[in-house]
């Protein structure tokens, strides 16, 4: 979905006024038409009020979600949760172990999509740490950003700060070295069977695929490692720097050294 579609504002039906007074300031805020939501569906918003709107926030007693006619997408921590109960045993996540994260690293995640890697990343660099996550999109952008406001990381963790922006012209701005490990996970055509996001996150998310380019531009300002998620290996990879993590075949992550 294209990022210059129409965004509206709304509420649940019975939303309470406390809800629809916080819709009407957010709509302010963000420079999006407030539309009442009455008695009425949301299908019926869309297709109808402010000229056709693609996509609505819409703020419910129970919290935020961005809506199109079809799919509904909350900020949720999702597989996120698993991984950091998983890491809290002691356990091994991933993408923790491909990147070699340690505690005061600086992470930037170039795919920040609803933010799981970069939560996951947060809770590995610690309070001394730091995670910087670009999107692209300004409605996700706008769903994490608000998601990761009220999200209690614990005082374990260090705390992720959205961008918007387009990833490479961020990396393409950063100094050399100016990150310990840069993340690089875009979107994949097909979804993982646990992801009962994906379809939602899809309208919404930069479909740009992984290129040599990117990686170049992330390798510059990586001091450790470019990590980068691929379904399959590309032609490309090897001569970019791009290998398996040792000892992680299966894994669908990649990684090449910074370039120092």
């Amino acid at each position: 979905m294209s990022d210059d579609l129409k965004l509206i504002v709304t509420t649940s039906r019975l939303a309470t006024r406390t809800t629809r007074d916080l819709a009407r300031q957010k709509a302010a805020g963000w420079g999006f038409p407030y539309v009442r939501r009455m008695d009425r569906s949301l299908k019926f918003i869309l297709h109808h009020e402010e000229e056709g709107a693609g996509a609505a926030f819409v703020f419910g007693d129970d919290g935020l979600h961005l809506a199109t006619a079809e799919t509904q997408l909350r900020f949720e921590l999702g597989t996120a949760a698993l991984r950091l109960i998983s890491m809290a045993r002691g356990d091994h996540d991933l993408l923790v172990r491909a990147a070699e994260l340690d505690a005061g690293d600086r992470v930037f995640d170039a795919t920040l999509g609803l933010g799981r890697d970069a939560i996951v990343a947060a809770q590995a660099v610690g309070p001394g740490g730091e995670v910087i996550g670009a999107e692209s999109n300004r409605a996700l952008f706008i769903l994490v950003s608000e998601g990761l406001v009220v999200y209690d990381a614990g005082d374990e963790s260090a705390v992720v700060t959205p961008v918007l922006g387009d990833s490479r012209q961020i990396l393409c701005d950063a100094a050399d070295d100016s990150f310990d490990v840069v993340i690089v996970d875009p979107m994949f055509s097909l979804p993982a069977k646990s992801d009962g996001n994906f379809e939602a996150l899809r309208e919404f998310a930069d479909p740009t695929s992984l290129d040599p380019e990117w990686i170049r531009l992330a390798r510059r300002v990586a001091k450790r490692w470019v990590v980068a998620k691929a379904m399959y290996e590309e032609p490309w990879f090897r001569s970019e720097g791009l290998e398996r993590v040792p000892g992680m075949e299966r894994a669908r992550w990649w990684r090449a050294s910074g370039c120092t």
